[in-house]
């Protein structure tokens, strides 16, 4: 997979929490050395990859899985009027829209949508109302979806988190939990392929294959990696895959936030205990490049 599928993916470290987006640099270390001059932990690239896709959102910049583009621009404006802004085609979602009033008066943004959003502007308590109708200038900072990914399992994921920041903590767990599942059936479907089984007998598999099957012996076959024994098995196998099967079979009708985090942060650690697995395996046998190592 190209490193540009993963241009929106930043590597955090556990220790100081500093973030950096991934190169193509990080995929050739064998250790990632952190940034900043006065921490210098040491952490692999799985690891750095899991601790960014997990970034709690901060005051400023969202989480970079979800806004992988930032956009700025000043914006001229009537005080005491609203002024609509367009925004250019390649934005496919916004995030958040920070606005920053160059004087002294205020600034918020309405109706915000894909194509651009409506400006309005007022002044303090107790401000000179002489400034109403003069021109002034806002400083705008755009967060937002440009370049989408093209993997079902990183799609699910994303959905997933975006669910989470949303306060849908049911379809966010259900979400999780079926990124998981599109990884897991496309890494064997892969597998498969690669030793020579046709499609329809690779999709019978899948259709027929339990969940506690194919992250175990399925996987364990073809890469050498399974679910079982990781430090993330008790959370997914006795919480994350129960509550997925309940909220599917209708006797889970609520979720906390807590639950979400959970689920999709054992599903963020799972992948990425088969992801490592699998790279690890194919080094092995020689390959050159995996999903993040290149040699």
């Amino acid at each position: 997979m190209e490193h540009s599928k993963f241009g929106a993916f930043m590597i955090q470290c556990d220790k100081c929490s500093k973030g950096w987006s991934l190169s193509e640099k990080d995929m050739k270390a064998d250790i990632i050395v952190c940034q900043d001059p006065e921490c210098h932990s040491e952490f692999s690239i799985y690891e750095g990859i899991k601790n960014g896709l997990k970034k709690i959102e901060d005051n400023i910049s969202p989480n970079f899985f979800l806004a992988n583009e930032l956009y700025n621009l000043m914006i001229e404006v009537k005080i005491g009027y609203t002024s609509h802004v367009e925004l250019p085609p390649n934005i496919n979602k916004i995030y958040k829209v920070i606005l920053f009033p160059l004087g002294p008066f205020l600034a918020g943004a309405t109706d915000i949508t894909r194509n651009g959003f409506t400006v309005f502007t007022s002044l303090p308590e107790n401000a000179d109302e002489t400034m109403l109708g003069e021109l002034g200038k806002i400083k705008a900072l755009i967060h937002y979806k440009g370049e989408d990914y093209h993997v079902p399992w990183l799609h699910m994921l994303q959905y997933a988190f975006d669910q989470l920041r949303s306060d849908e903590y049911l379809t966010s767990i259900l979400l999780s939990e079926i990124a998981l599942e599109t990884y897991v059936n496309s890494m064997l479907t892969i597998g498969y392929s690669e030793i020579g089984l046709d499609k329809d007998s690779i999709s019978r598999l899948l259709e027929a294959g339990r969940m506690h099957d194919k992250v175990n012996p399925l996987m364990q076959n073809l890469y050498g990696v399974k679910l079982q024994g990781s430090d993330v098995w008790g959370k997914w196998s006795k919480k994350v895959l129960e509550w997925r099967n309940q909220i599917a079979h209708g006797s889970k009708v609520t979720a906390t936030k807590e639950e979400a985090i959970l689920a999709f942060e054992s599903v963020v650690d799972s992948i990425f205990h088969f992801i490592e697995g699998v790279d690890n395996h194919r080094k092995k046998q020689g390959y050159p490049n995996g999903m993040f190592y290149r040699t």
